[in-house]
């Protein structure tokens, strides 16, 4: 799911509701400390409650805000991600829709001193997953995942949540943007949902996910086009351009894998979609994802 003030055309929404305890970070200030109803994923993440009293980078919403960090190789911990998770106020529904809007920045001050390597700078670009979480232990179902954040001042990212399982918990992990394994950090305030009373529509009365997660867990697994016309064909391309998926009466079964079956590796695919109601050509990207 792509990040920066996605559109929701057509769609309404049903009144906001509280869904997070502590939705703007608000903690004592510490390395390595997590705001109240917030926690470390796993031993890998110690995310911080900033701003500490050597910085001058202020909160979106209220007097503090959060920093995860991806690390390279000369980490004690290489190439490890952080995340955090939260559970619920009220768990989000499956076969419904959401909304999620939050802060995100990075800073390019963020890093780590030792004696030997002075300062290593964690300032290369990253991105944002969000999971949903049944018991609070583990990741079960990817729900988005924004562009790079690069920005070093707050803008708002929004996401369209299709929930499939009722989520008692939400993860936030970064991961780094490019395929290199690279340090870099992000911040975040402010987290909201709303929860739409309709499938967010796109193209009229079509609903073109940009994002799946084909790794036969049975969720997601697909490429499903909601209210597509029988007889439409789909076009599928590369970054380069070179056509990796045709079909020309298109039944909702792509699963991520080329014209030959080999499986395509994750990344951002465009399409082009001809619905055989439309005299319209509808183009888009698709990002394919492939969970553990």
């Amino acid at each position: 799911m792509s990040g920066t003030l996605i559109m929701i055309l057509g769609s309404g929404f049903v009144a906001e509701a509280q869904y997070f305890e502590n939705p703007s970070f608000e903690g004592v200030p510490g390395v390595g400390l997590s705001p109240p109803s917030w926690s470390p994923l796993d031993a890998n993440s110690t995310p911080d409650t900033e701003p500490l009293t050597c910085d001058n980078f202020t909160a979106s919403d209220g007097e503090t805000y959060l920093t995860l960090v991806t690390r390279g190789a000369d980490h004690p911990l290489p190439f490890s991600n952080e995340a955090i998770i939260t559970s619920l106020v009220q768990p989000l529904s499956e076969d419904k829709y959401y909304r999620l809007s939050i802060d995100l920045a990075s800073r390019d001050d963020v890093g780590h001193f030792t004696w030997e390597d002075g300062f290593t700078a964690y300032n290369y670009p990253v991105k944002l997953n969000i999971y949903s979480s049944e018991d609070g232990l583990v990741k079960h179902e990817f729900l988005a995942e924004s562009e790079a954040v690069t920005n070093q001042s707050w803008g708002t990212f929004s996401f369209i949540l299709d929930v499939m399982k009722p989520a008692a918990y939400l993860i936030f992990e970064v991961t780094p943007a490019n395929a290199q394994e690279a340090p870099g950090n992000i911040l975040l305030d402010h987290i909201r949902i709303v929860e739409l009373d309709e499938p967010p529509i796109e193209f009229g009365d079509l609903f073109v996910p940009n994002v799946f997660t084909p790794n036969g867990d049975g969720s997601n697994d697909l490429f499903l086009i909601r209210g597509l016309a029988r007889g439409s064909s789909l076009l599928v391309f590369d970054r380069t351009g070179k056509e990796v998926y045709r079909s020309t009466n298109y039944e909702q079964n792509w699963d991520g894998r080329n014209m030959g079956g080999q499986m395509l590796p994750p990344g951002t695919y465009w399409y082009a979609l001809f619905p055989s109601d439309q005299t319209e050509v509808l183009k888009g990207f698709i990002y394919l994802k492939i969970e553990e």
